[in-house]
C-alpha cells in the first residue's frame, strides 16, 4: 500500500489581484510554493489570515495537518518585536503576521514539522521573541522582483538539519528579502550563516521533529533538497 500524501497547510497573502475581469482582493501565494509540495508529493492545503487563529482555534488546526509552510512575503510589522518602523520598512500586513505566529506557537508546541522561507524565517524568529535588522545591503536582494544574480553561498553546521536537508555544508542559494535575523529567539539556534558578510541564513529548534527556517527560496529552484525533505518528514 502506498503511502498517504501529507496535508501541507501553506498560509496566503491577502493583496489586490487581477483576472479575466475581475480586481479584487484574494487570498493567494506564488504557483512555485504548491509547486514545490506537490513535486514533493505533498497536498498543498492553503491558509489565508484569519482571527481565530490567535483565539487557540489554531491548536485544532494544526492537529488535523501533517505539516506547516510560511512562505514569503512583506516586511513583519516591527511592533511585533518592541521596535518602531524605519524608512525603508515596505509595508506589513499585522493580521497575518498574528495569524501565523499563532500557528507558529501552535505547530512547535504540537511537534508538527515547520518550514519558515525568507520572510517565514523572520516571523519564525520574531514568534519565539527575536527581533529583526529592517534594512540590508542589496547583496540580499540585488533585483527586486527577480531572483536572476541573486544567488551566493551559506555555510551551515555540520550534523545540523539546515546542513541535513540542503546535503552540504555549503549551499548555493537563491536570495530575495531587505530584512534579516538579528537576536535569536527563544529555543532557536542559527546553523547557516552568509558566506561574505555572516548574516544569520538558517535557524532551527534543537529537539523538535522538524522546525527549520531558511532565508533563502528553495520552492524557486528545482534541484534543491529542503521541500522534498521537509515534505518527507511530514508523511511521517
Amino acid at each position: 500500500m502506498s503511502r498517504a500524501r501529507p496535508l501541507i497547510a501553506i498560509t496566503t497573502y491577502v493583496e489586490p489581484a487581477r483576472w479575466g475581469l475581475w480586481d479584487v482582493e484574494a487570498a493567494l501565494i506564488p504557483q512555485m510554493y504548491v509547486d514545490a509540495v506537490q513535486r514533493a508529493g505533498g497536498i498543498a492545503v492553503l491558509l489565508p489570515p484569519d482571527r481565530a487563529f490567535a483565539e487557540l482555534i489554531s491548536e485544532r488546526l494544526i492537529d488535523m495537518i501533517g505539516g506547516l509552510l510560511i512562505p514569503g512575503g512583506p516586511d513583519v510589522d516591527a511592533s511585533l518585536y518592541g521596535a518602531e518602523s524605519q524608512p525603508e520598512h515596505e509595508g506589513s500586513h499585522l493580521l497575518r503576521d498574528q495569524s501565523e505566529i499563532a500557528l507558529i506557537n501552535a505547530a512547535i508546541e504540537r511537534d508538527i514539522p515547520l518550514l519558515a522561507i525568507c520572510r517565514g524565517m523572520q516571523l519564525l524568529n520574531v514568534a519565539r521573541g527575536g527581533t529583526l535588522i529592517q534594512h540590508l545591503s542589496e547583496l540580499h536582494r540585488p533585483n527586486p522582483g527577480s531572483f536572476d544574480g541573486s544567488e551566493h553561498d551559506v555555510r551551515m553546521t555540520e550534523g545540523s538539519l539546515a546542513a541535513t536537508v540542503a546535503g552540504e555544508l555549503v549551499h548555493s542559494t537563491r536570495q530575495h528579502h531587505h530584512q534579516g535575523v538579528e537576536r535569536i529567539g527563544s529555543g532557536l539556534e542559527v546553523t547557516g550563516w552568509c558566506v561574505a558578510d555572516d548574516l544569520p541564513e538558517a535557524i532551527e529548534m534543537p529537539g523538535k521533529n522538524f522546525v527549520l527556517g531558511v532565508q533563502w527560496h528553495p520552492e524557486a529552484d528545482p534541484q534543491s533538497a529542503v521541500v522534498t525533505a521537509f515534505v518527507g518528514r511530514c508523511a511521517g
